[in-house]
């Protein structure tokens, strides 16, 4: 089988000749997948030099247009034979049977575009809730935690949070169960804090409002005021972390910014707790092998080809001094930031612009999360892995201004 294509406007006009039966179907159905994954969700097959079509043919058009209705995309058949025409029909599937090319199909108007090596488009979004920063710091410096200042945190839908807790709500019972937390859009996923276990979550549905015992905790809650859309350039095959961190601050105007990624994954570099906090006693632990014997690093750069959900706070270095919750990017060294990272199996986005609610709860509502990793930047020499990395999504971002940002 030959494919060959043309990008018209937002339409991708999928030229094939050849047949599409048992030994091609899959090839055809993969090639397929593979656009939707890179952004194209508007396809039309010309079917002109299609000669057969299978049952299993059949099977592989289901396929694709399953995985473009998750995405509110579009799929049509134009210019098809007799008898591609009267199997379609025949086995119920004729709506996708089209008697010409699509009436808009032109080259649209573009959203905004905004700088960097990589592409971008920008939305303005309706903002109308400044948002509101809560710090709690019942732990710090690997050293024991003062139960006095565990606070219960509760979730709903306009809140976002990372940080180190416990689903216990008493602090004497979660001695043991202090692991990482991140929260979007009310959505909590937790994480124990033993090895290769995945992440626990709870949904923000109806009346119920999840919550977690907090020892550590960045909060936020209100509305996210911007999105930009970000995909490889020509010579850059993926974005890192840090520049999507920079850009989130550029787009929001401040020097302290909250953000919210929702990415393809090129891969992760991070951490995760082993053992609690809680099990640490009076002293501070003192050296790095110490602090390895709680903590699990990810070892190489981990779940590319995944779809990561990231929380995180970043600010200029002159915004961060006595804020010991963020850490310096080696990679940007002006920036200081501090990121969770929550893995699902890969799902594609919808173009434009899209309602971060909506597709944090498709997420949390499919396939449960693979992993959740406190994001590091690891700059050692020769061994450092570096910093993660993605290859296409969306960053809603908004602004923390002024002293009521980060106290």
């Amino acid at each position: 089988m030959e494919i060959k294509t043309e990008q018209i406007g937002k339409y991708l006009v999928v030229t094939a000749s050849g047949r599409l039966d048992a030994t091609w179907s899959e090839y055809f159905a993969d090639v397929f997948l593979k656009y939707i994954r890179t952004g194209d969700h508007h396809l039309i097959v010309d079917a002109a030099a299609i000669g057969f079509l299978s049952s299993a043919g059949i099977r592989s058009l289901v396929r694709i247009t399953k995985e473009l209705n998750s995405v509110r995309g579009s799929f049509g058949i134009v210019h098809a034979t007799d008898f591609v025409s009267k199997t379609l029909e025949a086995t119920g599937f004729g709506s996708w049977l089209v008697d010409s090319l699509p009436a808009d199909l032109q080259p649209l108007m573009q959203p905004k575009s905004v700088g960097g090596d990589f592409k971008q488009e920008l939305y303005r979004l309706n903002s109308r809730r400044p948002l509101q920063f809560a710090v709690t710091d019942a732990w710090q410096k690997w050293g024991s935690i003062d139960p006095s200042k565990a606070t219960v945190l509760t979730f709903s839908p306009d809140t976002f949070a990372l940080g180190i807790g416990s689903t216990s709500m008493r602090t004497d019972e979660s001695t043991s169960q202090f692991g990482e937390f991140i929260a979007v859009c009310g959505n909590l996923a937790y994480l124990a804090p033993e090895e290769k276990l995945r992440p626990d979550y709870l949904l923000s549905l109806n009346n119920f409002i999840p919550e977690i015992l907090a020892v550590q905790a960045l909060s936020i809650q209100g509305d996210m005021s911007h999105l930009f859309r970000f995909s490889p350039g020509d010579e850059k095959p993926a974005v890192t972390v840090s520049e999507l961190a920079g850009q989130a601050l550029a787009v929001s105007g401040s020097a302290v910014a909250a953000f919210v990624i929702i990415a393809e994954t090129g891969g992760l570099v991070g951490a995760n707790l082993i053992k609690s906090p809680g099990e640490i006693g009076a002293e501070p632990l003192g050296n790095t092998m110490t602090i390895r014997d709680w903590l699990s690093f990810s070892g190489e750069k981990v779940f590319g080809g995944e779809q990561s959900v990231i929380f995180g706070l970043v600010a200029q270095a002159s915004e961060a001094e006595n804020k010991p919750w963020l850490r310096q990017l080696p990679s940007k060294p002006g920036l200081f930031a501090h990121m969770h990272a929550l893995v699902f199996p890969y799902q594609p986005l919808p173009n434009g612009n899209i309602d971060l609610k909506q597709q944090v709860d498709k997420f949390f509502s499919g396939p449960p999360p693979m992993a959740l990793m406190h994001l590091i930047d690891d700059n050692r020499p020769v061994m450092g892995l570096g910093e993660s990395s993605f290859i296409r999504g969306a960053c809603w971002c908004a602004p923390l201004k002024g002293k009521e940002g980060l106290l």
